[in-house]
């Protein structure tokens, strides 16, 4: 088996990063790349494309330039998969389409936020799952999938909290791990993920649902803007 696996290294998580050490005769050939489109893709079963949702265009670059067969495993935290086919040409890739979530770190563990616009792609997920070495957790095709959109939502809820002076960071991501167990706090997660892709999602999902909840905080957006500017 050919995989090839296109994003920066810190999304690939400990599983991925672990599959280029195995050498074994039945461990698959594992490709890593930061542009997929300068990559070799004539022989590849499964592409997992990290940073998908930045730039969903390329699925027409897969679909002309790998094999008519190949599965695809992508990044999906800000889009919808049946609504990008869709809006690209492409619904007939969906039974070969999954998303995930691939912010840093949410790979690093057995169990995947995985997501499909199509029950048929279910069935061909399986078996690559199990080569891999994952299990998968299933969720609506939706922006924001579980995960990405609580946490974004508690993480805006703590800029603003610091934003009206009632705590500082540091005190906001004790209290949240000391009451709630999370392994780590709103700021903590913010600076793993990211404060631009944050807002970005934040934006997606307002946009998507029209829910006050996920309008971004005036300081959130101020520094995702300065982390851009940096």
């Amino acid at each position: 088996m050919h995989i090839l696996v296109n994003g920066p290294t810190a999304r690939r998580g400990k599983l991925l990063s672990a599959l280029a050490e195995n050498s074994g005769p039945e461990s698959p050939t594992v490709v890593f790349t930061e542009n997929a489109e300068q990559a070799d893709l004539s022989a590849v079963d499964l592409i997992i494309d990290l940073v998908f949702d930045k730039h969903p265009d390329i699925l027409q670059f897969y679909s002309v330039n790998a094999p008519v067969g190949t599965f695809f495993i992508l990044h999906a935290n800000t889009l919808s998969l049946r609504e990008t086919a869709h809006s690209l040409g492409l619904i007939d890739l969906l039974p070969r389409i999954a998303g995930v979530n691939a912010w840093p770190g949410c790979l690093d563990g057995p169990l995947w936020e995985m997501s499909t616009g199509h029950d048929a792609a279910l069935a061909t997920l399986k078996p690559f799952s199990e080569i891999l070495g994952f299990q998968f957790d299933m969720v609506q095709d939706r922006v924001g999938l579980v995960t990405p959109r609580v946490m974004c939502m508690i993480i805006n809820e703590a800029f603003l909290t610091l934003q009206e002076g009632t705590a500082q960071r540091a005190d906001i991501d004790l209290a949240m791990k000391l009451g709630t167990n999370y392994p780590g706090g709103p700021f903590e997660w913010a600076e793993k993920w990211g404060l631009d892709e944050v807002a970005y999602l934040l934006s997606k999902l307002h946009q998507s649902t029209n829910d006050a909840r996920y309008k971004s905080s005036q300081l959130l957006l101020e520094e995702s803007w300065s982390c851009r500017i940096t």
